[in-house]
């Protein structure tokens, strides 16, 4: 594509890079990183670790020339100008870069959301089976998996299920804790509006968004109560739909659709709705967790969705997807992981889950910011979003589990707790 206009050009000359992830990969015995965008994870680039250390200094201030000073400075290495050039060219042309490029992708991204019938599932095929039949025989094995529940959904039980907390973690890695959740609430009553909570992992403008589309599966699509959202909308003084695209390649809640679609399928829930709503960081929107409960954008919307489910006449369920801690290099830690480390987390973890399972959203929230979320817990909005909502419902900590990386580069906690009605 070529660049038409002089904001584009001045934002390629003075490069500032876009939130990504990054991953540590191996690439025939050498350490690098690949750059997952979470606008479109399907897209990445991998680097070596010296053009990791050439990305952050990309801040939108340092001309070309003063980039290849700068890295000259701390590595002792001088770039070719061409290099250099080239680097931020192919950084542009995989629009990793702020400015007029990316803006223009993002409008083709929009204008594609809005047009398509349904939310696509983006993961399938990548982070879980994109055939249906592959897809039922992984989550039927799951329940007997080592870690798992030990059997499959048992007789319908009169226990109503209110809200449930499940990991957002990859399939293949969060499996059978995944199924600790899902069996509880397929031996539930059945609900029939659940209120899916997620969280966002790319950076929101406003501190909720939902959206309209039906969240499509391998096992077909899941239907969004778009009457609910609309009156959620009219009830909300901020725009619940500014931020609609960022469902789009959003993990979250799709692993949540996927699951909801399976049990459906093996008979366990009968037609149901979702709301779908993305959570954006309380680093960015708060709420202060000295003060939780003073008026925000996020109490006012709370506010807002429970006098809607007040109002609800039927059955409801809240799901939150949300995983717990996460450590290591990978997320920015010094050092490597190590088991004295993750005995800590873990003890910290299960504290954290005492506090949520007593339906505590304040001391919750004052738990994992007290020490500036040192343990960086990625589901820390949606939990504390459904903790407001909870009413007097208490919960049991089903499954708690850590996924770590052999080489100790990154480790991530995640559970499954279940809010039954008192």
């Amino acid at each position: 594509m070529a660049r038409q206009s002089s904001r584009a050009e001045v934002a390629w000359q003075r490069p500032r890079l876009r939130p990504v992830e990054v991953l540590p990969v191996e690439m025939d015995g050498e350490q690098m990183y690949c750059l997952r965008d979470h606008v479109e994870p399907e897209a990445s680039l991998v680097v070596s670790r010296h053009a990791l250390l050439l990305l952050s200094l990309m801040d939108g201030e340092r001309d070309l020339r003063q980039l290849g000073t700068a890295f000259l400075l701390r590595t002792g290495q001088a770039l070719p100008p061409g290099q250099l050039e080239g680097f931020v060219r192919q950084l542009d042309d995989a629009y990793l870069l702020e400015g007029g490029r990316f803006e223009e992708r993002l409008a083709e991204l929009r204008a594609a959301y809005h047009a398509a019938p349904y939310r696509e599932a983006i993961h399938a095929g990548g982070a879980y089976a994109g055939e249906p039949d592959r897809l039922r025989q992984a989550l039927d094995a799951y329940f007997l998996d080592d870690d798992g529940p030990g059997g499959p959904p048992g007789p319908p039980a009169e226990r109503e299920l209110v809200a449930l907390v499940a990991p957002h973690v990859d399939l293949h890695r969060g499996g059978p804790t995944y199924a600790w959740a899902y069996r509880a609430l397929a031996e539930a009553p059945p609900p029939e509006l659940v209120v899916l909570l997620g969280t966002c992992h790319a950076p929101l403008d406003t501190p909720f968004a939902a959206t309209l589309k039906d969240y499509d599966t391998p096992f077909g699509p899941l239907p969004t109560d778009r009457a609910f959202i609309g009156d959620l909308a009219d009830g909300y003084s901020g725009d619940l739909l500014a931020d609609e695209l960022a469902h789009r390649a959003e993990h979250a809640l799709e692993f949540q659709a996927v699951y909801l679609r399976y049990l459906q399928v093996i008979e366990r829930l009968g037609p149901l709705q979702v709301v779908p709503i993305l959570c954006g960081s309380p680093h960015t929107h708060g709420p202060d967790h000295t003060a939780p409960d003073a008026p925000s954008p996020v109490g006012e919307f709370l506010a807002v969705l429970a006098a809607r489910l007040a109002a609800e006449p039927r059955r409801v369920c809240l799901i939150a997807g949300a995983d717990l801690a996460h450590v290591g290099p990978q997320f920015g830690d010094a050092a490597p992981v190590t088991p004295g480390q993750l005995a800590e987390v873990g003890r910290d973890d299960r504290a954290m889950l005492a506090i949520a399972a007593a339906g505590d959203a304040a001391g919750f929230l004052r738990n994992v910011m007290g020490d500036g979320d040192r343990r960086r817990i990625c589901g820390v909005a949606p939990i504390y979003a459904l903790l407001r909502l909870l009413g007097h419902a208490r919960g049991e900590t089903l499954r708690y589990a850590q996924w770590v990386d052999p080489r100790g580069s990154a480790a991530v906690t995640f559970a499954s707790v279940a809010y039954y009605r008192a």
